[in-house]
């Protein structure tokens, strides 16, 4: 769920179920010799830069409801390291917003980005996962030149078991334009904050398992995931999502002040379906629908804020 303009400085849109992320600065330098484009796999991992500074993800708890039936078996990733994983990410928040009781037109906000991913597991330590990103595009007018600075920028992921991501790097080229960095920084921490992690124990098609998150940004929520598996075909798993979002806390905290808000109601839900390939580490196709509204009120009880917004996942083919 996006964030209201306030949020990060008024900077731009963030799901509110998302965490703050703190930006990532590194490059790598133009003396390196150029790496095989078609490696299946990276020898070291940008866990071990000096000047790396993740952005750590929230934990997510997993609960298994109902263990399916049939074959019942671990879902457990065994990487590919023979070939790299091309995979395109999409991410679309909007924000509409009105000040409740004066008769204002409301305003609208959007930001809409697609990252093609070049993703490569660890060759000999498959939690972590490094990518490349490739040409990255955005109908925004004024954010797609800077965009292209980032074709080839760099960064990865380390996982714990059940493909539960625990933390991203991210590496933006050192003339890296700010609208730019922050808007694939929050693209990517909006995308794993909603990922889906797998039970650790047997389960079969018709399995249910509850993943719950708490997730702090200018407020706090408890995000929870209801996933159904579909079907299981050799590696490939088909999964439902149905996601529902609690505020923790009335409290709204305006970023970068010691102002609050009152968050008066809140309501954040969302379907969706995930396909997994076991021998990948990112999604091979995926779409979350997230549909949502708050109500916020400051000093003045007659000028309330109502906020709608929405916010869409793809994960697809890059090839």
């Amino acid at each position: 769920m996006s964030a209201p303009r306030l949020a990060r400085a008024a900077a731009g849109l963030l799901p509110l179920s998302v965490v703050a992320a703190v930006a990532l600065t590194g490059c790598s330098t133009s003396e390196e010799p150029a790496a095989d484009p078609n490696r299946g796999c990276e020898p070291t991992s940008s866990v071990q830069s000096a000047d790396v500074r993740p952005i750590e993800l929230p934990p997510a708890h997993v609960t298994v409801l109902e263990p399916g039936t049939g074959d019942l078996r671990v879902p457990t990733s065994t990487p590919n390291t023979e070939t790299p994983q091309r995979v395109t990410l999409s991410t679309d928040s909007g924000e509409t917003s009105v000040i409740g009781n004066q008769g204002e037109a409301p305003t609208t906000t959007r930001e809409d980005l697609a990252l093609p991913l070049t993703a490569r597991a660890g060759c000999t330590d498959p939690r972590n996962l490094e990518f490349t990103l490739g040409a990255i595009t955005s109908p925004d007018e004024a954010l797609g030149p800077a965009l292209a600075t980032f074709d080839g920028a760099t960064g990865g992921l380390t996982y714990a078991d059940g493909l539960s991501a625990t933390a991203l790097r991210l590496f933006p080229p050192a003339n890296a334009d700010q609208p730019a960095n922050r808007a694939i920084e929050q693209s990517l921490v909006s995308a794993f904050t909603y990922s889906l992690p797998l039970p650790t124990v047997p389960v079969g098609v018709g399995a249910r398992w509850r993943v719950e998150r708490t997730v702090t940004a200018a407020t706090t929520v408890t995000q929870e995931i209801v996933a159904t598996l579909r079907a299981w075909d050799g590696d490939v798993l088909t999964i439902d999502l149905a996601v529902d979002e609690t505020p923790t806390s009335t409290v709204f905290r305006i970023p970068g002040s010691a102002s609050t808000l009152d968050m008066t109601r809140y309501a954040n839900t969302g379907t969706g379906s995930v396909t997994v390939d076991l021998t990948r580490l990112l999604p091979t196709s995926a779409q979350l629908e997230m549909k949502g509204a708050r109500e916020l009120v400051g000093a003045d009880t007659n000028r309330p804020i109502i906020q709608q917004t929405s916010f869409t996942l793809r994960w697809g083919s890059g090839d």
